[in-house]
């Protein structure tokens, strides 16, 4: 007789798992075995995938507040993005509260896709991150109308920037801003939106496709990055993921997503 493998969630995953357990995620559609230490996570459609679409004008997906994101000493934002070859404009992959007064929190890109930065505010209008930058060369471009991963990882102390796996990239990389501080603004998860800055009114829509954008409280450390790139793993410290399968809702919490102006979940895409 053949074998049936069970089924969870990616939110009801057995909290004690023994090496080689293997289940169907029905929400995800992925096949995960753990290997001892961590999940391995398969598609079962190769690299197939239902992703949101913005229009780079005013679609964006409101979050209300993502309370994990306030007075924190330690998180990461992770997401798939792509933009097409026809973009000109800057564009915000998440964003929290109004960035210009030094609150919010932002993974944008800008300049023809040429840097990408990781930024938390610091009160007033300072503000500290990392900025990937190959404004100086043309050997990387983000507005290619391929699928890209960008990861920010702050661990209280400092901010690392992921693209593609790598913490370089092919771009140079800096700090920028002040001293990083030991933890964010207690507002710093409020008016949290994906597609948008936090601040709405200073523009920077994301034009393109977003997938999987995922929010944990930990600084999650090159391997754990690696096992989201290679094999749709993601870290039991995440707290909140919007799949885009069918809908703008939170697959792991329960801080479902609003979609505005457009935004469109369940599109098919190869990634």
């Amino acid at each position: 007789m053949p074998t049936t493998i069970p089924t969870v969630t990616s939110s009801t995953r057995p909290g004690s798992p023994s090496a080689g357990d293997a289940y169907f995620e029905t929400d995800t559609k992925n096949y995960i075995i753990y290997d001892g230490s961590n999940w391995r996570g398969y598609q079962n459609d190769g690299r197939g995938v239902l992703t949101a679409t913005f229009d780079g004008t005013d679609d964006r997906v409101d979050l209300g507040t993502i309370s994990s994101l306030a007075s924190a000493s330690a998180f990461s934002i992770t997401a798939w993005f792509k933009v097409p070859t026809t973009s000109t404009q800057n564009g915000s992959i998440f964003g929290s509260v109004d960035f210009y007064n030094g609150v919010g929190l932002k993974i944008a890109y800008y300049n023809g896709g040429t840097y990408i930065d990781g930024t938390i505010g610091k009160g007033g209008s300072a503000y500290a991150g990392r900025r990937f930058n190959s404004g100086f060369s043309s050997s990387y471009n983000l507005f290619d109308d391929e699928w890209h991963h960008v990861a920010m990882v702050y661990d209280g102390s400092s901010i690392t920037l992921y693209v593609d796996n790598s913490s370089s990239s092919g771009y140079t990389d800096a700090n920028i801003g002040t001293s990083v501080p030991s933890s964010t603004q207690s507002g710093a998860g409020a008016d949290s939106r994906i597609a948008s800055r936090g601040d709405i009114a200073s523009g920077f829509f994301f034009e393109g496709s977003l997938d999987d954008v995922a929010i944990f409280n930990s600084a999650l450390t090159s391997t754990q990055i690696a096992d989201i790139y290679n094999n749709d793993t993601y870290h039991s410290s995440v707290q909140h993921r919007y799949t885009f399968d069918t809908n703008f809702n939170d697959s792991v919490g329960s801080n479902n997503g609003t979609s505005q102006n457009g935004a469109t979940a369940g599109v098919s895409d190869l990634r």
